[in-house]
């Protein structure tokens, strides 16, 4: 894998400074990122073990738009609008469950076949003549990538695959297509930008202060790597460590000897995201997987699963109770500095971020947030009702000036 570094990344004096304040707190641009940036990339919904059977489904909502992804008859995962053909309601309420062998609308009863096509329309013979092969649910694009499934809303660009490309024989490793959940998915809401949230999931030069505990557990070896693009990694080793904490040396030696991954990863915790909110982490028992995105201004989740192989060692049913653990703990400390440091943006006082060669991930993030939403290189927040007309007018632009 070939990493970036520094002097790559801060090419520009600007790209030492983060965000300006008014890009946490401004509802046109929240809108503008669901529609430029998170209708237009790929979302994790799920993996194929959470749809084993056929008939079995999961939604997604990203602003105005539902999805739901859905096992047919032959097996095959397929993915559509949640949206039926005839008045727009949802066709299925819940997030998840089973449907049979068709979708029923809850508002009229129109129904459709598993593969998306009509199956009956209720007193059809009220309507005009329809064209019924056109009246199927609407496809999404969708992708299942060593057992996990994204859909995309609009857009196109590169398959989940080939961004990962540089990742592929790594994530490979871990047999992700044969995993079952481990806990029940959470979600945890905030009343905070999505990108403040971003900010600190991006990088680990606070680990060793915020995070004492998985300090503890990986040390110095805790580092930040970025790759071109939207592909970001960081990576720690609990090899040889004497660790303080007892809950940490309980954590390694309840690990088993034998392991399916090779000698080289049987103690790193791995961390690779994707631009702008996906992120897919990699422990010697067990992965999680989550992503960060906006639900309305000042409003963003993280969302999250975790996923193992079957596995009944009694070590290994320890090391990953112990794992989870430390994880949520790390999870609450991450949300309290999340909110600390969301609180200080809203401040009068606040005039910027100054960033250091040990914050490359929040560096790239914003850099690629600057290349596809040219508005937020902006110091002052524009009038009210501009900030969609702004954008444009720069994006127009920068490929006049591309083009010359």
């Amino acid at each position: 894998m070939k990493f970036i570094d520094a002097s790559e990344i801060f090419q520009d004096e600007a790209d030492r400074w983060g965000l300006p304040a008014w890009t946490y707190n401004n509802d046109e641009l929240t809108r503008l990122e669901i529609e430029q940036l998170f209708l237009r990339k790929w979302m994790f919904v799920g993996h194929v073990s959470d749809i084993p059977n056929s008939g079995d489904y999961r939604c997604f909502t990203m602003g105005n738009e539902r999805a739901v992804v859905v096992r047919d008859q032959d097996g095959q995962v397929r993915a559509f609008h949640n949206l039926c053909r005839h008045r727009a309601s949802r066709i299925v309420a819940d997030n998840k469950g089973h449907c049979g062998k068709s979708f029923i609308c809850p508002f009229h009863g129109w129904s459709y076949n598993l593969d998306g096509s009509i199956r009956n329309i209720p007193k059809e013979s009220a309507f005009p003549d329809m064209d019924r092969d056109g009246l199927g649910l609407l496809t999404l694009d969708h992708e299942v990538w060593h057992g996990m499934i994204f859909i995309r809303f609009d857009g196109d660009g590169p398959a989940v695959a080939e961004t990962f490309a540089e990742a592929e024989k790594e994530v490979g490793l871990y047999r992700i297509e044969d995993m079952q959940p481990l806990d029940k998915p959470y979600k945890y809401e905030f009343d905070i930008d999505w990108k403040a949230v971003l900010d600190i999931d991006n990088e680990g030069y606070h680990v060793p202060v915020g995070h004492p505990e998985l300090f503890d557990l990986v040390g110095g070896s805790y580092t930040d790597q970025q790759l071109e693009g939207p592909l970001s990694r960081a990576f720690g080793s609990f090899r040889e460590r004497k660790h303080r904490l007892e809950r940490n040396r309980d954590y390694v030696a309840a690990l088993p000897d034998e392991s399916y991954l090779p000698a080289s990863h049987q103690h790193l915790w791995i961390y690779w995201g994707m631009f702008p909110g996906f992120v897919l982490t990699l422990f010697p028992d067990q992965v999680e997987i989550y992503q960060i995105y906006p639900v309305g201004t000042q409003q963003s989740v993280m969302a999250g699963v975790t996923y193992a192989l079957p596995d009944e060692r009694e070590g290994m049913q320890k090391a990953r109770s112990i794992n989870r653990k430390i994880n949520m703990d790390v999870g609450d400390e991450d949300i309290q500095l999340i909110k600390w440091a969301a609180e200080g943006m809203r401040s009068t006082a606040f005039d910027g971020v100054l960033l250091s060669d040990l914050e490359l991930g929040v560096a790239s993030f914003q850099k690629q947030l600057r290349e596809l939403l040219p508005v937020v290189t902006l110091e002052q927040e524009p009038e009210a009702g501009t900030v969609g007309e702004i954008n444009a007018r720069l994006m127009s632009k920068r490929k006049i000036a591309a083009v010359k």
